[in-house]
């Protein structure tokens, strides 16, 4: 298996492991605040790093310099990115919120483009739109209304969880040329154990319910989610998308992430028995032509 083929593989599965977690943050945040699930779920993600290294399973090598060289990608992924997602969410619905994430691909188009010098053909940017055309249109016919009441901060924040994805997967192509996906993905990792824990511990500290911090880890179905959302959609994730990211461009691994959208409604319909209608099919027919054309175009 020669190593385009390992990275459409990579980008692939790190598609499904994000179209799935959608369910499992649903579940969590049911048990739990956004802050408080993000530092639970960093927290199983780094002990589980811990683990991993220790036992030799995993490598991770990194000197002061490379630590330091690392670091802004993780202020722009996870920092940022749930920090502005966290709080756009509480002045606009999640379906107009998703409707801004699938601008995603077209905010690190632009970017690849200036910084990286990416190329991308007329043909590829035509995909590219439809398959972000089938994400709005599945949101649009949901009822999604940017009302002028909620539109204002909460779409300016929502474009900034945006900014940071697109960012973030520039910085993985810049970077992932000089270091491990593994690494890169341990820094950013802890980065967000110590920022989220620390940010909750002190929102409960203030509440004057410290012990809130560690109430829903005694609820079996909360404790199943984030060992899904620490392990698999935040290490595993992690090293797939850098993986793919630096052998396929940013441009053309960004798309991929619309397709979790696909996923997370097949994810509700199985799993959740939600109604799947004609506008779920007809959105995801154009998701994955996006996905398929812009990279069958794909410039050799």
């Amino acid at each position: 298996m020669n190593e385009k083929t390992k990275a459409y593989l990579a980008a692939l599965s790190f598609s499904a492991i994000i179209g799935f977690s959608f369910l499992f943050t649903k579940i969590a945040l049911s048990y739990a605040s956004p802050l408080t699930n993000l530092a639970h779920r960093y927290t199983i993600a780094a002990l589980v790093l811990v683990v991993l290294h220790q036992t030799k399973l995993i490598k991770v090598s990194l000197s002061r310099k490379d630590i330091l060289s690392i670091l802004p990608m993780s202020l722009f992924y996870p920092l940022l990115f749930f920090i502005f997602q966290s709080f756009a969410l509480q002045y606009i619905s999640s379906s107009e919120a998703g409707i801004l994430q699938a601008l995603v691909p077209i905010f690190t188009l632009l970017l690849a483009s200036v910084f990286l010098k990416e190329k991308t053909s007329l043909l590829q940017k035509f995909f590219l739109i439809l398959s972000v055309a089938g994400v709005v249109f599945i949101f649009l016919s949901k009822g999604a209304n940017f009302s002028t009441e909620t539109a204002s901060l909460g779409f300016l924040l929502m474009l900034g969880s945006v900014l940071a994805n697109a960012i973030n997967n520039i910085l993985s192509k810049a970077k992932g040329g000089h270091y491990r996906a593994m690494d890169m993905t341990a820094v950013v990792i802890f980065v967000g154990f110590v920022t989220f824990n620390m940010l909750s511990l002190t929102l409960h500290y203030l509440d004057g319910n410290i012990l809130a911090y560690v109430e829903p880890l005694g609820q079996l179905p909360y404790l199943l989610s984030i060992l899904y959302l620490g392990i698999l959609a935040s290490i595993v994730t992690g090293s797939l998308s850098i993986y793919a990211i630096v052998r396929l461009g940013a441009s053309t691994v960004s798309v991929f992430g619309n397709l979790g959208t696909v996923l997370t409604i097949l994810a509700g319909a199985l799993i959740l028995h939600e109604p799947i209608y004609s506008y779920h099919v007809i959105g995801a027919a154009l998701i994955i032509a996006g996905i398929l054309g812009m990279n069958l175009m794909r410039k050799k």
